[in-house]
This record gives structure tokens, C-alpha cells and sequence, in this order.
């Protein structure tokens, strides 16, 4: 069947809407695991800003800091605690009355460190992945490196079920234990293996992996930080007034949101190609 010019781009641009519309209802998916996620922690995500005002001043309540920090490993903590610090200003340690101490911030840079953090997030939980999997194939390797090096005698005088068991009771046997434990007991630590990123590694880990996922974090920080008023939340210059408590929420928010956003791309990518980002 022939097209004539103007029907083939009428039909072109019906595609490319049900193409626009497919998008949506997978973003909406991906909002919604996420969102699912942070209710079987019993956290709320924190609402549009505005509503979070009270006679001027920012206030987010409950903090909810054990169970936002729950989530993650004990050196990806670590090293969120320090990004906490570097962006907001406060101790990992700080007490009770600093925590509570009030600080003015624009909403632009407030809406700069949530994205930030968000990334941070996704950054962490993705090298923690990539440093998971290297261990496991080390592992794997190490195994099947010990079973080729015995001989066939060997091999015949324990049987092949003792083999594939790993139920070995000879020095060898011993020497690949002690291997699988040393490489168990002192694993690599996140912190060492991140430094020892190349520049492409660090920007394939940091790098959002869909486009579904850019679309996400813009139009959920857009929703929590914009107003009626302001064009873009990057570009108002409203001072807040806060508590460095209600910025430590803030931030951790945003860094088990970019974690979730890794998870359920993973997840997603499995039913449904996702576009690169």
C-alpha cells in the first residue's frame, strides 16, 4: 500500500506518540517501585517544599536517619556520612543542638545538592555492584583455578562427586581453603576501589544508564522543589531558612532515591528495554 508524503508523516508522528506514551507508563512504573521501596521502610517521601514551611522556616519531621541509612552497606555508609558532610556542613557525629542549629540556603543550591545526591547515590550502589560481581568472578576463578591443577590420579582417587562437592581432604585441598578464606576475610574495600577508578570507569558507574531514569530525577525534583510561580527551580534565589536536621533528610533521601533508581532500571531492563541514556 502507498503512502502519499503527508500520510506517512501523520503516521510517523501517531508513532511516535504511542512511542511518548509507552515511555510515560514505564517512568510511572519505575516511580512507583521506587515509591514502593521507601513505604516497606516506613519513610515517606518528603512533599512538595512549600508544604514543608512553617512561619518561614523548613522543617522535615520525622527524620527518619536509621532507616534511610538501613539501606546501605557499612562502608557505602561511611562514605555517604562523609558526602553529607562535604554538602551540608555537618559532623557525622554532631550532637543533638547542632543538628537542630538553623542555616538560610537558597532554594536553587538546596535543589543542586538533592540532585547531586541522587547521583551520588546511584554512584555508590553501582560500584558497589561492579565491586560485588569482581569478587564473586575472583572467587569463581580461584575455584576453578585449583580444580584444574589436579592430577588425574588425584581426580580419580577422590571421585568426581568429592570433586565438585569441594570435599577434599588432601594438603591441596587445605591450601584452597585457606585461599577462599583469605580472599573472604579481607575483601576490598569500597572506598580503595572507587579511588582506584580510570576516568572511563568512574563516568560508566556515575553515568544514569536510561533515559527513563534522567526523566525521573528531573521531574521528581522538579515536583518537590518548584513552586507556581518560578519557571525552574534551579533558578530561585528564595532563601529557606532550616535546620542542618532537615538538610541531613533531604540528603539521605536523595541518596537511597539514586539507589532505588539503579534497582529498578535493573529490574525494569529485564521486561523492557529501557532507552540509553
Amino acid at each position: 500500500m502507498f503512502l502519499c508524503p503527508k500520510m506517512f508523516l501523520i503516521a510517523r508522528r501517531i508513532a511516535k506518540l504511542k512511542e511518548n506514551e509507552c515511555q510515560i507508563a514505564v517512568e510511572d512504573v519505575m516511580y512507583l517501585l521506587i515509591f514502593y521501596k521507601f513505604s516497606e521502610l516506613k519513610v515517606h517521601l518528603v512533599p512538595k517544599l512549600s508544604r514543608c514551611i512553617y512561619n518561614g522556616r523548613l522543617e522535615i519531621w520525622p527524620s527518619k536517619d536509621w532507616e534511610l541509612e538501613s539501606i546501605h552497606s557499612d562502608e557505602a555508609l561511611e562514605m555517604i556520612r562523609e558526602h553529607v558532610t562535604t554538602v551540608i556542613g555537618l559532623r557525622a557525629n554532631a550532637s543533638v543542638k547542632e543538628a537542630w542549629a538553623t542555616t538560610k540556603i537558597t532554594r536553587s543550591i538546596l535543589g543542586r545538592v538533592y540532585v547531586a545526591s541522587i547521583l551520588y547515590g546511584y554512584f555508590l550502589k553501582s560500584a558497589s555492584s561492579r565491586l560485588n560481581l569482581e569478587q564473586c568472578l575472583a572467587m569463581e576463578s580461584q575455584e576453578l583455578t585449583h580444580r584444574n591443577s589436579l592430577k588425574f590420579p588425584e581426580i580419580c582417587s577422590y571421585g568426581v562427586k568429592h570433586l565438585l562437592f569441594g570435599r577434599l581432604s588432601s594438603t591441596n585441598s587445605k591450601s584452597y581453603g585457606e585461599g577462599s578464606s583469605r580472599l573472604v576475610n579481607r575483601p576490598e574495600k569500597l572506598r580503595c576501589y572507587v579511588m582506584g577508578f580510570d576516568p572511563d570507569t568512574l563516568q560508566r558507574c556515575a553515568k544514569l544508564k536510561s533515559k527513563e531514569a534522567m526523566n525521573l530525577i528531573e521531574n521528581h525534583s522538579r515536583a518537590l522543589f518548584g513552586d507556581e510561580t518560578s519557571t525552574g527551580f534551579l533558578e530561585s534565589e528564595e532563601v529557606i531558612l532550616t535546620s542542618f536536621s532537615s538538610l541531613k533528610r533531604l540528603v539521605l533521601e536523595a541518596v537511597a532515591f539514586g539507589s532505588f533508581i539503579w534497582e529498578t532500571e535493573d529490574c525494569v531492563n529485564t521486561v523492557y528495554k529501557l532507552k540509553e541514556g
